[in-house]
């Protein structure tokens, strides 16, 4: 009778040949447990059946994977085989993304003049590239001859200015007080846009209606830097308004001491009468004066600290 261990129930084995007892062989693994017992020999021996068994295994692994190749058919064979298995490897590619069409932009409506001049002050360019492009004249201005060059150069929008330049805009346009945007680009303080617009030929000593030059309008609204460079480019720099002012004079009167100093300095004259015959030094004077006699009629006065 046969006995089968609890390790051959569960992994369903039968060993063929046991040998129980202390005996030569193999022992069965599954017998009693006497016959575990085992002596050096056998233990040696048992784990030596254990070796040459496994070696046998792996050979008929080895020789059952082997191939002959015995002629160029087996080698073009093999080569397929492993091309193929290198490909089943590989990541799918991905799939190709739907193209995306370009939509169409939206069609600008017609830039009528109030538009134009409109997108001038607020720098966009949309607009004046599409009254440009139907055909639209530059040199268009409102009912106070105001252009488009005109509020360009007083917002500072020095791309539009040489854009609108480019498109045929006259660099010396005349507003109604006749006033050329190199007046607008100094009001504005743009030194950019000022030497862009005497760079392309515009007039450095310009006079409007009251005779005023660039450089008595640099002077009052205190943007030195435009007052010198106007005199770099040759601004005359005692010009004379209808008042008689020179540039001296409205530093004097508006206080601001910075114009005042680069004016002296290049060599302005403190001798030259206004309408009222007032030099610079006497409107300074005269200012002093009045500011003093303002101060003098508040001492004592209930309501100032004293």
């Amino acid at each position: 009778m046969d006995f089968i261990s609890i390790q051959q129930l569960v992994s369903g084995e039968r060993v063929e040949k046991k040998v129980f007892g202390c005996g030569r062989g193999v022992p069965d693994p599954g017998g009693w447990p006497s016959d575990w017992r085992l002596g050096p020999q056998e233990a040696v021996a048992r784990e030596r059946w254990k070796l040459e068994e496994e070696k046998k295994k792996k050979l008929e692994r080895f020789n059952s994977s082997r191939l002959n190749l015995e002629n160029l058919a087996d080698l073009e064979n093999l080569v397929q085989r492993r091309r193929e298995k290198r490909l089943k490897r590989r990541v799918p590619p991905k799939a190709p993304e739907p193209e995306v069409k370009a939509q169409p932009q939206a069609r600008l409506e017609p830039v009528d003049l109030e538009k134009f001049l409109k997108a001038a002050a607020e720098n966009q360019e949309a607009l004046i590239d599409k009254y440009l492009t139907d055909g639209g004249d530059p040199n268009a201005h409102d009912k106070l001859h105001r252009t488009a060059l005109h509020w360009a150069c007083l917002k500072g929008h020095s791309q539009l200015v040489n854009k609108l330049l480019e498109a045929g805009a006259a660099v010396d346009a005349r507003d109604l007080l006749e006033r050329t945007p190199v007046f607008w680009a100094c009001r504005g303080g743009h030194l950019d846009i000022l030497k862009l617009l005497l760079n392309k030929g515009a007039q450095v000593n310009a006079q409007d209606k009251i005779r005023s030059t660039p450089l008595h309008v640099a002077v009052r609204t205190g943007h030195s830097d435009c007052l010198e460079h106007l005199i770099a480019c040759g601004a005359h720099i005692n010009a004379q308004d209808k008042e008689g002012d020179t540039g001296l004079h409205e530093a004097v009167r508006h206080g601001h001491h910075k114009a005042m100093k680069v004016l002296l300095l290049y060599g302005a004259k403190l001798g030259v009468q206004n309408e009222a015959s007032m030099t610079p030094v006497q409107l300074a004077r005269d200012w002093q004066r009045s500011i003093r006699e303002a101060l003098e009629a508040h001492v004592g006065h209930p309501r100032s600290r004293c």
